[in-house]
């Protein structure tokens, strides 16, 4: 019993404790920048929390965490228009439990490619996301009109100029250092699993049938 209610209570403390890490991940936004390009690598964190909880956790679960994980970048983040981070991280963490759950199905162990595909589409969901909620929630200001240049390149001015420039500072960036992380989350997921697979076996080490 006390085996079976820790592996009931594991997926909420993995949920909370990854939250925190994808809120201060997006914090680290605000600081850690190199010419201009902001590192956030709190998709990553999302992505891999995802894929975490997405073998057992239900999609009203999900749905939860996903909020959770769009109101708390809003406070963190340091962007024009915050409420964007609510569809933006909150969406792409539900894009990301869709393909985890597609992945756990396939019941195979999870590999780097797989995890690294995931990030980079879940990178780009929500950067999407991020762009068209900004856009939208700053319609009628100055922002809208200004034209968009970084490192030296134009991308001239509208939606398409603003998501690329931002695409280039903020999400490739952010897709690069989480594919730099993303072996030792992955490491760590594994540990995950091999300690609550142990912690579900009796005293005498036999697996439960």
């Amino acid at each position: 019993m006390e085996a079976s209610a820790n592996r009931k209570t594991r997926p909420v403390e993995l949920a909370v404790i990854f939250l925190i890490v994808t809120y201060i991940a997006h914090m680290l936004g605000q600081v850690l920048q190199i010419g201009g390009a902001q590192l956030a690598p709190s998709i990553v964190v999302y992505t891999f929390l995802a894929f975490l909880l997405a073998a057992d956790a239900g999609w009203l679960g999900m749905v939860a965490v996903g909020l959770g994980a769009g109101l708390l970048t809003m406070i963190a983040t340091s962007s024009p228009f915050p409420p964007a981070n609510i569809a933006a991280h909150g969406g792409g963490f539900l894009f990301a439990a869709y393909l985890g759950k597609k992945a756990a199905a396939s019941g195979k162990r999870l590999e780097f490619r797989t995890f690294a595909a995931a990030l980079v589409l879940t990178t780009l969901v929500s950067w999407t996301l991020f762009a068209v909620s900004t856009w939208l929630g700053l319609g009628g200001t100055d922002f809208v009109t200004r034209s968009w240049t970084r490192y030296g390149i134009g991308f001239g001015e509208g939606f398409v100029g603003w998501w690329l420039y931002g695409f280039l500072g903020v999400a490739v960036p952010s897709l690069v250092v989480g594919l730099v992380v993303a072996p030792a989350l992955l490491s760590l997921g594994r540990r995950l699993g091999q300690s609550a697979t142990d912690r579900s076996r009796p005293a005498g080490g036999a697996a439960r049938r």
